[in-house]
């Protein structure tokens, strides 16, 4: 885990949240970065703007990855997704079916990433979860608003 590259990205992120902001919307921003830390793509909540209940800032991350996702699932390429909230059980079966290894966010979310994995039955699933590293509000200052 490299500390300094992951704030860079959740900064990133962050500035994904902008562009929902200036579209009157929920801000949550993600990007997708991977095993060297390259930015592979970006996504913000565009649910509204899209008319798509799936177009979470997470799933619209995962889906500008285009094929380098499908890549990285067969070369066992380890991807890590950067977000501004707790992804949401949407998003979480997206991450797991996009075989993201690593998910790190700023803001925790009372039915997020972390709920989805207490209530999930699938032993699948729980066997995705177990190889997933989870990286919750890593730094206080952007839960407190006071970031850099």
């Amino acid at each position: 885990m490299n500390i300094d590259k992951d704030r860079y990205y959740l900064e990133l992120a962050l500035e994904e949240t902008e562009k929902t902001l200036m579209e009157n919307r929920y801000p949550i921003g993600a990007v997708i970065v991977d095993q060297n830390y390259e930015l592979i793509s970006k996504g913000r909540n565009r649910v509204h703007t899209q008319q798509d209940t799936t177009a979470h800032a997470e799933m619209d991350a995962i889906r500008n990855t285009g094929v380098e996702i499908f890549k990285a699932k067969v070369n066992r390429e380890k991807f890590t997704i950067d977000t501004t909230l707790e992804p949401c059980p949407v998003c979480t079966g997206g991450i797991l079916f996009a075989n993201i290894k690593r998910v790190i966010w700023l803001l925790n979310d009372d039915m997020g990433f972390g709920e989805y994995q207490k209530i999930s039955d699938s032993k699948v699933f729980e066997i995705r979860f177990n190889e997933i590293e989870m990286i919750a509000e890593p730094y206080v200052d952007f839960k407190k608003g006071n970031n850099i």
